[in-house]
């Protein structure tokens, strides 16, 4: 039985009263407002919660912003700074360079002033392999230098001709870049200004993304490492002796033969022998007793020093081989490069920046480095042909010799035309080929010529051309003072020696030497500045093979500069003519003049008296310069002396020798090392 609870029954409905409804209205509006101010503090917290999280969304995008910006800005740093250190400027790698150009300028120097028996082989091969390193570095570094101007052609960008033209010089070396960035056919040639460089541009590279490098530099890094650039000592030849004919072997039979017959030969002659080394041995004991006198005697007098052991042999004068090299290939045993380098390359433009909106974008390229062209003139005649067209699409890919105008260095002097050479990188030699219509403008000093090829380039000059001298003259100015005068084969130089200094004085009108004139250098430095400069008055080991000269005995030579030296603050010395009229098979006797001398003024004929110096005796001639005939007769009231100094100490005044004996070692040994130089007495 299902049980269910029983509703209340309903009241019926009851009026409210007044009061009633009043309260009850009070109880709504005191509801709304409750859910009102509910209501407003639920939107304000809202708000306050909307604004917060605003607040941190704004916050979280600030620091999302910055890290952003952070991030960017240390990309871009890290980007520049990858920039700096691959792309340095021009400015700081000439820095860099000078610093490497003073090691290999000290490196240089040492191997040039240090004496041979003090540098062993492997000192020798250690200093050129840390030289060899040292100019690779260099040579990196102007590359990379060359390289940056090229990634910044855009910016460099000349107004007027719309590519790159920019000129940097610094020091020993100097900058020209031309970047093909207009692509204009009309351009024929390009001019780098107050450089005195010209070059033709070919119609196949005015539409081709290329520059050109043009990089001077007064140094020379590639001549020794030719094969042409040591002395080549001829190696002696040893001649095998003579082979011995080999005895044939007797037969048997024969051997018992002639065995047989010497016992026979032996038994019979055995007495006869007895009875001879029996006269003998009473012989030998007369002669052992007179040997031993002899010995005695002979003792005594090789107490007694020899003549001949205090001289030095003379060695054996040194033979040279001569060079094998291809015929366009330069001897630098007999040629010398004048005016340092100059590379003329055809260069890949690098990729440009780009501006894309407020961005500039540029492709980075690793490794940074020149990208060569190669470009090989045409040498094949070209084609003939009626159709225009094919001929213009002809002129478009030719490849001709490109022409070019260079001026020569201007503190080198070239006593005759120079030539244009090319250092082969694979033959390692400098080289002629390629090379056609020089033109040679002496008055302005322009040579013009064209080549077949790109790359290193250089002007050489015979090495001789100022040898032999004609004639020479030393006179003292006053105490460790002297002038040397050179009369060349084609200039007139005076050279000034105080102490261990000296200084080219003349000539003084040629503008190409201005650098060096009264400019005081140590001996060994002026002398490498001349050389550079082009007068080469300093023969070389192997230079008697391009020259002719007076043949003479080298140890005579030696003594003869060192004696000169010890007195040249009182006794001037000048050549003679008569010194290439002595003919001696061994030219063992050097004629010279000479002449006491304290007046700093130019001597007079009759001042000037002859010497006849040989190895062992220096004898004063009765003969003077101008006589028709040589005699060896020595003048009335002299006899011969040892040596110069002695015979010169003999003649010359008190006063004289007062100077001669204040004289200083540096002065020596500059008027020693000049002498020996120039070889004045073998090259005049």
């Amino acid at each position: 039985m299902l049980c269910g609870r029983s509703e209340p029954p309903k009241s019926a409905s009851k009026k409210l009263s007044k009061g009633e409804k009043e309260k009850l209205k009070k109880e709504e509006a005191e509801q709304k407002l409750r859910e009102e101010e509910e209501a407003r503090l639920q939107a304000e917290r809202e708000e306050a919660a909307r604004k917060e999280k605003e607040k941190e969304e704004a916050e979280e995008r600030r620091r999302l912003e910055n890290e952003e910006r952070k991030k960017r800005k240390g990309q871009l740093d890290e980007l520049e700074s990858l920039w700096q250190s691959h792309y340095n400027t021009l400015l700081e790698e000439q820095a860099e360079k000078r610093r490497k150009d003073r090691l290999i300028g000290e490196l240089t120097g040492i191997m040039e002033t240090t004496p041979d028996d003090e540098l062993t082989d492997k000192m020798k091969s250690q200093y050129k392999q840390t030289l060899r390193d040292l100019q690779e570095l260099l040579q990196e570094k102007l590359d990379l230098a060359s390289h940056d101007v090229f990634l910044k052609a855009t910016e460099l960008q000349n107004s007027e001709t719309l590519n790159l033209q920019e000129i940097v010089t610094k020091g020993d070396i100097t900058l020209c870049v031309w970047g093909n960035l207009s692509k204009n056919p009309r351009i024929k040639s390009h001019e780098f200004e107050g450089t005195g460089f010209t070059f033709e541009i070919p119609r196949i590279l005015t539409l081709t993304d290329c520059g050109v490098r043009v990089l001077f530099t007064k140094y020379d890094h590639f001549s020794e490492h030719s094969i042409s650039y040591e002395p080549r000592y001829k190696q002696p030849v040893s001649v095998a002796p003579p082979e011995e004919p080999k005895e044939e072997e007797p037969e048997e039979g024969k051997e018992k033969e002639e065995e047989e017959k010497q016992n026979e030969e032996d038994g019979v002659s055995r007495e006869e022998t007895q009875d001879v080394m029996a006269a003998l041995n009473a012989l030998e004991e007369e002669a052992a007793e007179e040997e031993e006198n002899k010995d005695e005697e002979q003792k005594e007098e090789d107490d007694e020093p020899l003549e001949e052991d205090f001289e030095v042999k003379t060695p054996e004068p040194e033979e040279f081989d001569d060079f094998d090299g291809d015929e366009d290939a330069i001897d630098l045993r007999a040629n010398h490069v004048l005016g340092g380098v100059f590379f003329f390359n055809l260069i890949n433009l690098p990729p440009q920046p780009r501006n894309v909106e407020n961005w500039v974008i540029t492709q980075v390229v690793e490794p940074p480095a020149l990208s060569y062209i190669e470009y090989v003139a045409d040498t094949a005649p070209t084609s003939q042909t009626p159709d225009a067209k094919k001929m213009d699409e002809h002129k478009e890919k030719e490849k001709p010799p490109i022409g070019v105008t260079v001026r020569l260095p201007e503190q080198v002097y070239f006593s005759e035309e120079p030539q244009i050479v090319r250092w082969d990188y694979d033959q390692k030699v400098w080289t002629l080929d390629g090379f056609s219509d020089h033109k040679f403008d002496e008055e302005k000093r322009i040579l013009s010529f064209k080549t077949a090829y790109f790359g290193a380039m250089s002007l050489i000059q015979d090495s001789h051309s100022n040898m032999p001298f004609q004639s020479w003259e030393i006179r003292p100015r006053g105490t460790n003072h002297a002038q040397m005068t050179i009369i060349a084969a084609v200039v007139e130089v005076d050279i000034q020696i105080k102490d261990d200094l000296c200084c080219l004085s003349a000539p003084d009108d040629k503008p190409e030497l201005q650098h060096l004139i009264n400019q005081w250098y140590p001996v060994h430095t002026l002398i490498k500045k001349m050389k550079a400069a082009g007068l080469n008055l300093f023969p070389a080991c192997d230079s008697a093979k391009f020259v002719n000269i007076q043949n003479k005995n080298p140890i005579t030579e030696e003594h003869m500069y060192q004696q000169m030296s010890l007195v040249s603050s009182s006794v001037a010395f000048s050549w003679s003519k008569w010194n290439a009229d002595v003919s001696e098979p061994k030219k063992e006797k050097i004629i010279i003049q000479t002449a006491e001398h304290l007046v700093d003024e130019p001597l007079m004929e009759e001042d000037w008296s002859l010497w006849l110096v040989t190895k062992k005796r220096t004898t004063k001639l009765r003969m003077t310069e101008f006589d028709e005939n040589f005699s060896e007769d020595h003048a009335e009231g002299t006899e011969f002396n040892a040596d110069m100094y002695h015979m010169a100490m003999e003649l010359v005044s008190d006063d004289a020798k007062e100077r001669i004996r204040n004289t200083s070692h540096k002065f020596v040994y500059g008027v020693y090392t000049m002498l020996k130089s120039t070889k004045i007495l073998t090259y005049s």
